[in-house]
C-alpha cells in the first residue's frame, strides 16, 4: 500500500512541477484529472517500464540507451493522445541566464516538447525516489 501511495504522489508531483516550468505543457487540475493523470503516468512508470527494460535490454545496449528514450516518449504520447488529461503543444522558451550559464530562446515544436516533457517527469520522479 505504501508502494502504490509514493508512486501516485511521485507521478503527481512530476507532472505538477512540469506542468509549472513547461508552458507547453498543459495538465487539466481538476481533482478527478489530475489523480487519473497521476495514476497512469506512475502505472507506466512503475508497473510497465521495467518489464520493458529488460525486454530492451539488448537493444539498448546496441543502441546506447537511445531505444529507452525512444520508449519514454512514446508512451508519453500515448498516455497523453489517448486519455483527456490535457495537453502538450507547441512552446516557446524564453531563455535562462543564472551566473554563468546563458541558455537562449528556444522554440520547442509538439514532438520535441513531448520529449522535453517526458524527460522532465522521468527525471523528477527518478529524484524524488532517490531523496526520499
Amino acid at each position: 500500500m505504501k508502494k502504490i501511495v509514493r508512486m501516485l504522489f511521485f507521478s503527481g508531483v512530476a507532472l505538477y512541477l512540469t506542468a509549472l516550468w513547461n508552458r507547453g505543457f498543459l495538465l487539466h487540475l481538476e481533482i478527478f484529472t489530475f489523480l487519473k493523470a497521476a495514476l497512469l503516468v506512475g502505472l507506466v512508470y512503475y508497473l510497465i517500464t521495467p518489464i520493458l527494460k529488460i525486454l530492451l535490454l539488448p537493444l539498448n545496449f546496441v543502441t546506447f540507451g537511445l531505444a529507452s528514450v525512444v520508449f519514454y516518449v512514446g508512451l508519453f504520447y500515448f498516455i497523453f493522445s489517448r486519455f483527456s488529461i490535457g495537453q502538450i503543444q507547441e512552446w516557446q522558451f524564453q531563455g535562462l541566464n543564472l551566473w554563468w550559464i546563458d541558455v537562449p530562446k528556444i522554440q520547442l515544436n509538439y514532438w520535441s516538447n513531448v520529449i522535453v516533457s517526458s524527460f522532465s517527469v522521468s527525471t523528477i520522479i527518478n529524484l524524488l525516489e532517490f531523496f526520499l
